[in-house]
């Protein structure tokens, strides 16, 4: 098995109806905080059909780091959500994948665009 030190990780918390509200109703100087989809505070990023929020860091990061960033974590999103309850269990962390570059559409066939099929 190999490591790969420049993969990134994220380590967050996972959206749900109380946290999706929360953020809607935010307010406007709290925005700042996730809205920038290259914030260097808090991204919305996917895992499966699920979104998260949380933080991107650079790999190979120590354990004193890790802690510190989860509290970073916890910090933003009690600031703007106090209502609910979040726990250093409530961070989780994963392998951020860089996003693949969408495939382009084979050429249609129906004699349309720049090919003719014979």
């Amino acid at each position: 098995m190999n490591l790969v030190k420049e993969q990134k990780l994220f380590f967050g918390c996972k959206i749900d109806s109380k946290m999706r509200d929360a953020l809607a109703n935010a307010k406007p100087g709290d925005r700042k905080y996730w809205e920038d989809p290259n914030s260097e505070f808090l991204r919305i990023c996917e895992v499966g059909e699920h979104k998260w929020i949380g933080k991107l860091m650079k790999g190979g990061s120590g354990v004193k780091e890790v802690e510190d960033i989860a509290r970073n974590v916890l910090s933003i999103l009690r600031r703007i959500a106090p209502e609910i309850r979040l726990t250093n269990a409530s961070v989780k962390i994963f392998a951020a994948a860089e996003p693949v570059a969408a495939k382009a559409e084979p050429p249609a066939r129906d004699g349309s665009g720049p090919y003719i099929e014979y």
